[in-house]
């Protein structure tokens, strides 16, 4: 039997918040946000991510596939409520409820965001999302 070499056809980009851009969002198949809770809200660099691409993504990025990541310290409520409402006002599509860890990250977190990030990207390869 000869070796079989697989290749992804997802490309995942790591870009940190006060990185990103708007070429970053708009060259995107999808986006996921993952952000602390602080004070109830999400971190001051999700907050300047927003900022940084919301002029130029508004109207270019509508049905854009997104998911979320709250790593919460409370009940994570405000987070989840203010990124839902900036993403609400770009017009992307939530791809599935919020992943939310209450506490400290334990490995079965870790593995529900790597399935997580699978699903959405078996469903962008297929077209479903």
């Amino acid at each position: 039997m000869a070796n079989e070499t697989t290749t992804s056809p997802v490309e995942v980009r790591l870009v940190p918040a006060l990185d990103a851009t708007s070429t970053d969002v708009l060259d995107a198949d999808a986006i996921v946000i993952a952000t602390p809770e602080h004070f109830g809200s999400m971190a001051g660099a999700t907050k300047h991510f927003f900022e940084e691409i919301w002029h130029d993504c508004l109207d270019r990025t509508r049905g854009k596939p997104w998911q979320l990541m709250v790593k919460a310290g409370n009940d994570g409520t405000g987070t989840i409520e203010s990124v839902q409402r900036l993403v609400t006002g770009q017009g992307w599509t939530e791809f599935r409820p919020p992943l939310l860890v209450v506490g400290d990250v334990e490995d079965s977190h870790l593995e529900d965001a790597v399935e997580l990030g699978g699903t959405l990207a078996l469903s962008l390869d297929a077209g479903i999302a």
